[in-house]
């Protein structure tokens, strides 16, 4: 099986962290699947694939936005996550047109040209062989079917990522280098190198926009808690589990990324823009 070990990150101790803070995310990240949905012009699909669709907010909503003529099905490998889409869908009254799998999306056994729209936000970054896995889902794009995702540009760009960073380095040891283009949320970070990937898997008319797209973390806790919570999200809560950190190291931590983030707090929140590629393409013109 590819990806095994992101497969077992997610079914794992990452799962279980996402799946806990999942309505805070599915908030937070909430503006960068509109701004896909907007900038791609999803409007007519009417059957569409979620890349990665975790806990299955934005595949609600893509559903929502098609209408009730168009159905999604949601595919991604966490166990943790798609016991909360499933939730979910149940709950949402586009939910009867919504379907949720678990699989791998660069080997799953998809119906050949069953879509005519494949989504992801923020899901096609951890692929092991990212040019096998988009000629893979090409294979389940109907012909002149869309392509439209999103993916983060480098980590510098990122604040909410760059500034917790800074302040764990200050008290940790630096981790090794990551493997350039390694699967992980930056691993699309490279304009030209992404765009390379869509054209060697065989999509045409291949669009890569730099946006620029506001987050907004916190308004219902105080401000350290949030930047509690910022640290412990993603990366940097990785990080300070696989360095074995103990209590007043995390504290140290903590304090430093209050001092670092402080600039960034107001009105009961966190402000900090994300930088992504907004990513479009098509199974043929």
């Amino acid at each position: 099986m590819a990806n095994e070990e992101q497969i077992a990150q997610w079914n794992g101790e990452a799962g279980e962290h996402w799946a806990q803070r999942d309505a805070r995310m599915s908030e937070v990240l909430a503006p960068f699947s509109a701004a896909v949905m907007e900038h791609a012009g999803v409007d007519g699909a009417r059957a569409a694939l979620d890349i990665g669709c975790g806990g299955g907010s934005q595949t609600l909503a893509l559903a929502e936005r098609l209408g009730s003529n168009a159905s999604v099905l949601g595919v991604d490998v966490s166990a943790p996550l798609l016991a909360i889409a499933e939730a979910q869908r149940t709950a949402h009254p586009a939910g009867e047109r919504v379907r949720f799998e678990r699989g791998d999306a660069s080997a799953y056994d998809f119906s050949p040209a069953g879509f005519d729209l494949l989504f992801s936000r923020f899901g096609v970054m951890f692929f092991d062989a990212p040019a096998q896995a988009f000629r893979h889902l090409r294979g389940a794009a109907k012909p002149g079917a869309k392509l439209a995702f999103c993916c983060w540009q480098e980590l510098s760009s990122n604040p909410f990522v760059a500034v917790p960073l800074q302040a764990a380095l200050s008290v940790l040891p630096p981790p090794p280098p990551p493997t350039p283009r390694a699967p992980g949320p930056f691993a699309f970070a490279e304009h030209d190198y992404l765009g390379g990937l869509l054209d060697d898997a065989g999509w045409t008319s291949i669009d890569v926009t730099p946006r620029h797209i506001p987050m907004r973390w916190g308004g219902h806790e105080d401000f350290s808690t949030t930047v509690h919570e910022l640290v412990n999200v993603g990366p940097i809560g990785r990080m300070l589990n696989e360095a074995k950190a103990d209590d007043a190291a995390r504290d140290a931590v903590y304090h430093t990324a209050e001092e670092l983030l402080a600039p960034f707090y107001m009105n009961s929140a966190l402000h900090m823009d994300g930088a992504v590629w907004l990513v479009t393409a098509s199974n043929g013109d």
